[in-house]
């Protein structure tokens, strides 16, 4: 159960809306009227009210989910956020003691932003169940939209001894189109698995595991289910007949070579769509340079250190690096690197300095949207550098006792679609305050 008091943000008027934000995943339960209000109703017939409130990163925004008549305690888990893309959001409501991601005791509903309207819909259940990380929402043309998520349906992947793997590789699709309202399935293969021939691991228990999907778009809806170890699976969901296509990722840099596809990728990599939608961006972190000891014979490549054994290291600080890839996506050769950075190049002021730790400890990056920016997550705060500039651009705060390590997916543009002059709201609504006040004395 997240927190039931949402933490007070700074007051943002409506020309101050940042273009983009990082979205708390995991709703509050409480009453938070303001201009984003939209209502709806449960599967069991129960009001749903839902708000959100922003702020500008690193601060982290969040939203709140009311039902009238039910205190917090009386919800069975907290609203949790599954996709977002431009003015949709995706969140699933649990409504049973049994729910969990993937699990079909949850109501879904689809929020949608508007400066004067923003609205609010149940959706059907779906023929298959899956996990948050596994959904993306696309924008259609036609002012509807559509749900896509891809399943795993085979887990051990058996190799043959050149690497190669000995039957077909397939996938769920699910998809929800708001035209026809109702959800289809299909299994689609991938069309050329390139990920083993380009940075091989030591076990392939599971092709694929999605850590996070990106929204592309254009005409066939195309969509990337991003194992942030392995590779991106992109495919035209809107298509007729849709494949899947292998994009491998950069290889590890150096200093992940020992802990490639051993740790959680989140708290190493991260990927993102810039807001123009021309490009992808991507970072890795090396939490702990590596320093070899006994030193090793120097390796040119990932894949020649993949195959000497053994392999030995001792570690220390952090660096991070980046690459881009042009839209629509053509070769996965065609990663550009970007700029790289060590922590011990960052220019902190003197009046930064109490954030210095927060900088030095971070992991889980999260790309900026539209600049050179990483958001590095630690315990207490959200801290954000500019590697370009290699300076710390701010700290947000993060509300204590709530866990953040899996907020991956949390980049959202949901606040350039809505009324964000809540500093009138709250002005009036002090006012209301102070009538009922003084009528009661």
């Amino acid at each position: 159960m997240a927190p039931p008091n949402p933490p007070p943000l700074p007051v943002l008027e409506g020309h101050d809306a940042p273009s983009w934000v990082l979205l708390d995943l995991s709703g509050y339960i409480s009453r938070c009227p303001n201009t984003t209000f939209a209502s709806s109703i449960t599967s069991t017939g129960q009001r749903i009210e839902v708000t959100f409130s922003i702020a500008r990163p690193p601060d982290v925004s969040h939203f709140c989910v009311h039902r009238p008549g039910l205190a917090p305690d009386d919800f069975t888990g907290a609203p949790k956020v599954m996709a977002t893309e431009a003015d949709l959001v995706l969140f699933r409501l649990p409504f049973s003691r049994y729910a969990r991601p993937g699990m079909v005791h949850c109501d879904y509903f689809l929020y949608r932003a508007h400066p004067q309207h923003p609205s609010l819909h149940l959706l059907p259940y779906p023929e298959r169940t899956f996990l948050d990380c596994e959904v993306a929402i696309l924008r259609c043309s036609d002012d509807g939209y559509a749900i896509a998520a891809l399943r795993n349906t085979l887990y051990n992947v058996p190799l043959k001894e050149d690497g190669t793997l000995e039957e077909p590789l397939e996938f769920k699709l699910s998809l929800y189109r708001s035209t026809e309202g109702q959800w289809s399935s299909r299994t689609l293969s991938v069309a050329e698995p390139l990920r083993d021939k380009v940075c091989p691991v030591e076990e392939t228990e599971q092709y694929h595991a999605t850590t996070k999907v990106i929204t592309l778009g254009g005409p066939g809806g195309t969509v990337g289910w991003v194992d942030l170890w392995r590779g991106i699976l992109v495919c035209n969901v809107l298509d007729e007949n849709p494949v899947l296509r292998d994009v491998p990722l950069p290889p590890p840099s150096r200093g992940n070579w020992l802990l490639y596809h051993k740790h959680p990728s989140y708290a190493y990599r991260d990927i993102t769509v810039s807001l123009s939608r021309d490009c992808i961006n991507y970072i890795e972190m090396e939490i702990g340079l590596p320093r070899n000891d006994p030193p090793d014979p120097p390796s040119a490549s990932y894949l020649e250190w993949f195959h000497r054994k053994p392999r030995r290291e001792v570690r220390d600080g952090w660096k991070a690096t980046t690459w881009s890839m042009p839209i629509p996506i053509g070769s996965w050769k065609d990663w550009i690197p970007g700029c790289t950075i060590s922590s011990d190049e960052i220019v902190v002021q003197p009046t930064e300095e109490a954030a210095l730790l927060s900088v030095l400890v971070g992991s889980c990056p999260t790309m900026s949207m539209d600049d050179d920016v990483v958001y590095l997550l630690s315990k207490e705060a959200v801290t954000a550098v500019d590697l370009r500039n290699k300076t710390l651009r701010g700290v947000g705060k993060l509300v204590a006792g709530k866990d953040f390590a899996s907020m991956h997916n949390w980049t959202s543009e949901i606040s350039r679609y809505l009324n964000l002059n809540m500093a009138a709201a709250k002005r009036e609504e002090d006012k209301q305050s102070d009538k009922l006040k003084e009528a009661g004395k």
